[in-house]
């Protein structure tokens, strides 16, 4: 739960900064430092749906009826955690690039960025459970999973939500000595 405050904590402490200072004028921020936000809130609800994939795949192994199983479950558990991983390096990669910028930034279009991420996450789950459902209900052939993922429904949404798992437009990250 801590970490879907983060970023909301964040902007929120700026947005009270600002007002109890007098500081009105705000900047608009440029399309890098909105795209940031989207994704930082993408970023944060995909790190608490890892979280609950990995539960559940570690009540799956626990309960497992065979060794075999378990070992399927155990090494679904260890990939979700390598995803986690990157993840939260991605997510480390936004609040580095945000966290000078914020203060001076308007914070309704911040949180407006915000409210969006957090849309389209919503609505890519909701797309993601009906193709799921539409896909797992046709027979089954080697190209079937593929094709029908993508002609599920609007991939546009999709594509915005991937772009944040690898933010090239943020600057490389100095290694701290």
């Amino acid at each position: 739960m801590r970490a879907r405050t983060d970023v909301r904590a964040v902007l929120g402490l700026f947005a009270l900064t600002a007002c109890t200072t007098g500081a009105y004028a705000q900047q608009v921020p440029n399309e890098d430092e909105l795209r940031s936000m989207y994704c930082g809130e993408v970023i944060r609800a995909e790190i608490g749906l890892q979280h609950h994939m990995i539960s559940a795949s570690d009540d799956a192994a626990g309960s497992a009826t065979s060794a075999g199983q378990r070992q399927q479950w155990i090494d679904v558990s260890a990939e979700l955690l390598q995803g986690l991983a990157r993840l939260e390096v991605v997510r480390y990669r936004l609040q580095v690039y945000m966290l000078p910028r914020i203060g001076a930034l308007d914070s309704h279009a911040l949180a407006s960025a915000i409210r969006q991420g957090e849309t389209d996450f919503q609505e890519s789950r909701a797309l993601a459970d009906r193709c799921a459902v539409q896909c797992g209900a046709a027979p089954a052939t080697n190209q079937q999973p593929q094709a029908c993922g993508t002609s599920c429904g609007d991939n546009a949404p999709l594509a915005r939500l991937s772009a944040c798992e690898n933010p090239l437009w943020l600057p490389a990250v100095k290694a701290s000595s």
